[in-house]
């Protein structure tokens, strides 16, 4: 169980560090296109950014899903953190 433990917060400090690069690098650089509606006014409730959710959260779900299938092995617990 221990184990399980420390992969969830493995992977939830592994995260905090791949957020903060992925925001300067990719969100701030080629991806600009898609971030820059967050940084203006819009007039709708959703805007372009909002489709990095998706993107962020297909691979967390994908390993809460599949961890869950194999009876909550590691990958549960890295799509949980």
């Amino acid at each position: 169980m221990i184990t399980k433990i420390l992969f969830c917060i493995a992977s939830f400090l592994s995260m905090e560090l791949v957020a903060h690069i992925m925001h300067k690098y990719v969100m701030h650089g080629f991806l600009w296109s898609l971030h820059k509606s967050h940084h203006q006014k819009t007039k709708g409730f959703f805007e372009k950014n909002d489709l990095y959710f998706l993107i962020f959260a297909i691979p967390g779900i994908a390993f809460l899903f599949t961890g869950l299938q194999n009876s909550y092995d590691w990958k549960f617990f890295v799509g949980l953190g």
